[in-house]
């Protein structure tokens, strides 16, 4: 009687502490409905996004959006106090993220937010954090327990999603955090876990930190792969997992061995297994890129260059290295003012500050742009005489007076 009376005063306390700050405004649009604070507005461009996000991984798995099904709940606190207070009451501790409060019955189920970048509107969540957490509560509404790759890979893959309101897209594509992770694993043998392991994984079988980006990479080579038999592995997989009723009830070990025994009617994992090593391979990180673009600078192959340091530039735009040799490049090519351009974002994002003034004047010189060669040079040998100081003196005093 103690107990359920303390449950009851939880609770009540939580209800009290929702209307103390206001969280009292509800709104449904779609796959979801909300409960928020009165003083939080665009709530409408919230709830686009948030079905325009659903929309993006439903086209992936494909299961059946039955007009039935119940909505999906989001609670949308005032701040992290507010926050931190809900948690707390719930799961008896608090997070540092956004969290999907998942319970026995899927529909009584619920994402808790709180703004954190923006003061309004769908900007207020928006990143990784939130893509996880929606994801997560898109897939257990449909799966009790789905196989743990499943629920890992897909989680890490949908992070770098991006709403556009614009044109009402969602896109997936982008550089994935946890390539480099998974390529250092794949290639450590004591820590490397095999097709077979990924899609034999359930909970605890392997430490998370080794098996998430793993599970993301299989995940990600399933998804590229050019093969036909991993394409229909994957329609095969959530067809299986969807069940007949709309929801999946079974617990993780039958979906995944479910799911395992589909892929072995198919596919041999020795076949898997280097399939997926030849395409790991050919994915390359950011310091892979920036590498492979000043080998084939200093070999003289300037377009091979350009190209991985373009790719290198689109994961970190403003890394002074990489803005620096694209001026190489360019200046090797006689492309005298795009090279300046990308010298002096180099020079912008921390370059070293005699390094990038040598090479704006130098490519100034080579451009007959002399007054400019003059005030670059000048600034390099100012601030290493030791290094520019001759020969910044030599092109001086080679410039028509």
């Amino acid at each position: 009687m103690k107990k359920r009376l303390l449950a009851i005063l939880a609770v009540c306390a939580l209800v009290s502490a929702l209307h103390a700050e206001g969280a009292n405004a509800t709104y449904s649009a779609g796959h979801y409905s909300f409960t928020y604070p009165e003083a939080f507005t665009g709530i409408e461009a919230v709830a686009e996004a948030f079905n325009g996000l659903w929309d993006g991984f439903n086209g992936v798995f494909g299961f059946d959006p039955a007009p039935d099904r119940h909505q999906l709940k989001v609670l949308i606190l005032s701040d992290r106090a507010a926050y931190n207070g809900y948690i707390q009451g719930r799961i008896g501790e608090t997070r540092s993220q956004f969290l999907f409060l998942r319970y026995a019955r899927s529909e009584a189920s619920e994402l808790v937010l709180y703004p954190t970048q923006a003061p309004s509107g769908y900007e207020a969540f928006s990143g990784p954090v939130l893509n996880r957490q929606l994801f997560l509560q898109y897939l257990y509404s449909f799966i009790q327990e789905p196989p743990l790759w499943i629920r890992d890979g897909f989680q890490a893959c949908f992070e770098q999603a991006v709403w556009d309101p614009a044109t009402k897209t969602v896109l997936f594509a982008g550089y994935s955090p946890w390539l480099e992770a998974a390529k250092n694993l794949h290639a450590d043998d004591g820590r490397m876990i095999d097709s077979s392991g990924v899609l034999s994984a359930i909970t605890g079988s392997h430490d998370s930190a080794a098996f998430y980006p793993q599970a993301w990479a299989f995940t990600a080579f399933l998804l590229s792969s050019e093969k036909d038999e991993y394409q229909r592995f994957l329609h095969e997989a959530f067809m299986l997992l969807e069940g007949k009723d709309g929801y999946n009830g079974q617990s993780q070990k039958e979906n995944t061995e479910l799911v395992r025994n589909r892929f072995t009617r198919f596919n041999a994992f020795a076949t898997a297994d280097a399939d997926f090593t030849g395409w790991l391979s050919l994915q390359h990180t950011f310091n892979e890129l920036v590498q492979l673009g000043v080998n084939a600078y200093s070999a003289g192959n300037y377009g091979s260059a350009m190209n991985s340091l373009l790719a290198a530039a689109t994961i970190r735009a403003g890394d002074p290295i990489v803005s620096h040799y694209l001026g190489l490049c360019l200046y090797a090519e006689k492309k005298y003012g795009e090279a300046e351009k990308w010298y002096l974002k180099a020079l912008a994002a921390g370059a070293d500050v005699s390094t990038a003034n040598w090479a704006l004047g130098v490519n100034a010189y080579a451009d007959k742009r002399y007054g400019e060669a003059r005030k670059y040079l000048e600034t390099a040998k100012s601030s290493n005489p030791a290094r520019y100081g001759e020969k910044a003196d030599a092109l001086l005093g080679s410039m028509p007076k």
